[in-house]
């Protein structure tokens, strides 16, 4: 399976919980994702295909994730960007 997969497994299984564990299953699902990957690039790569994908699956019920992990995945994305670049 691969890293995007495991990870949108995660996630899958994250957005079914309704409680405060959410925020940080959702930081375990990415940190692993982010770790199966050396290159800051590649990282940016695998969330923004992660991002897309939930996207892609959002229902009426995952939206208020859908928007959370945006701004979860953004925040990694720029962080990621700026260590790139220094």
């Amino acid at each position: 399976m691969t890293p995007v997969s495991r990870c949108l497994r995660r996630l899958d299984h994250a957005s079914a919980i309704t409680d405060s564990t959410v925020a940080h299953l959702i930081a375990e699902a990415l940190d692993e994702l982010e770790a199966a990957f050396a290159r800051p690039s590649d990282r940016v790569v695998a969330l923004e295909a992660v991002l897309h994908e939930v996207r892609d699956r959002s229902g009426a019920g995952r939206k208020p994730l859908t928007r959370f992990l945006h701004t979860v995945v953004d925040q990694r994305q720029s962080r990621l960007t700026r260590r790139a670049s220094s």
